[in-house]
């Protein structure tokens, strides 16, 4: 769709479309985009975890540490905790 038709804003009579410079826009999402890997990358290390660490806290008595299982679990998106019970597996 061409916008020729639109009259130009003020600053715009150049040809410029007043906005950034393409190489700050450029920087601008190398920068965000490695801030979400940093983030994503923090999660999965110490985020999933706690979760692992949660589960072997709040074990019911009588459930030794080697028995407690952690499964990740996509929603909501977390860790599941499995405890053994006399009569089977409990979720």
């Amino acid at each position: 769709m061409s916008w020729s038709w639109v009259p130009p804003r003020p600053g715009e009579e150049d040809g410029s479309d007043g906005g950034p410079s393409p190489a700050l826009r450029t920087a601008v999402t190398v920068l965000a985009v490695l801030l979400t890997g940093a983030l994503v990358a923090y999660y999965l290390t110490v985020g999933v975890r706690q979760g692992e660490d949660r589960c072997v806290a709040e074990r019911p008595g009588g459930v030794s540490v080697d028995q407690v299982e952690s499964r990740w679990r996509w929603w909501p998106p977390g860790t599941e905790c499995v405890y053994p019970t006399g009569s089977g597996v409990r979720v």
